[in-house]
């Protein structure tokens, strides 16, 4: 009797522990600085500041749009209001301005990694909420946290060239 309560304390014991790995989507030392506020949040605090280009700012802020509404958990993109700040933006540019502005844009965005992302994803409502500094109510804000978990053996994400659609 006394060891098949053993064996049922064990495996409770184990269950929980991999519970307990399974809720960490990053590691822990992050929660910190995962802020809505740019004071502590590095990441809300170099990705809401404008590039020397108004047009390479405009492309990266719709670069980051999309990404965080596609890879931060329940956020939405709202299209409206992304078609919207991109044609008030971008719409007289030609096109080989709006290359070399996405070529900027897209330099500014390289080594975006898991890290970054974690943090963008919670600070959400400070740049894409009803009041975001970048594109106000362009994304509906989720919970807050990536979709995917954190993989140290790749921590770098690829994002999509901006095609000026």
């Amino acid at each position: 009797m006394k060891l098949l309560w053993f064996a049922g304390v064990v495996i409770v014991s184990m269950a929980c522990a991999f519970c307990a790995e399974a809720a960490d989507k990053f590691p822990p030392i992050w929660r910190k600085s995962m802020t809505n506020d740019p004071a502590t949040n590095y990441f809300l605090n170099k990705y809401s500041a404008s590039l020397n280009d108004p047009a390479s700012t405009a492309i990266r802020n719709i670069m980051l749009a999309r990404v965080v509404a596609s890879e931060c958990q329940s956020a939405r993109l709202i299209k409206a209001k992304v078609k919207a700040y991109r044609d008030s933006m971008l719409g007289s540019l030609s096109p080989d301005a709006m290359k070399a502005a996405a070529f900027v844009a897209g330099s500014e965005l390289r080594g975006f990694d898991y890290e970054t992302l974690a943090h963008l994803c919670a600070g959400i409502n400070y740049q894409f909420g009803p009041k975001g500094v970048l594109i106000a109510g362009a994304v509906s804000p989720g919970t807050g946290e990536p979709t995917d978990r954190y993989d140290p053996a790749n921590p770098y994400i690829r994002l999509p060239d901006f095609t000026g659609k």
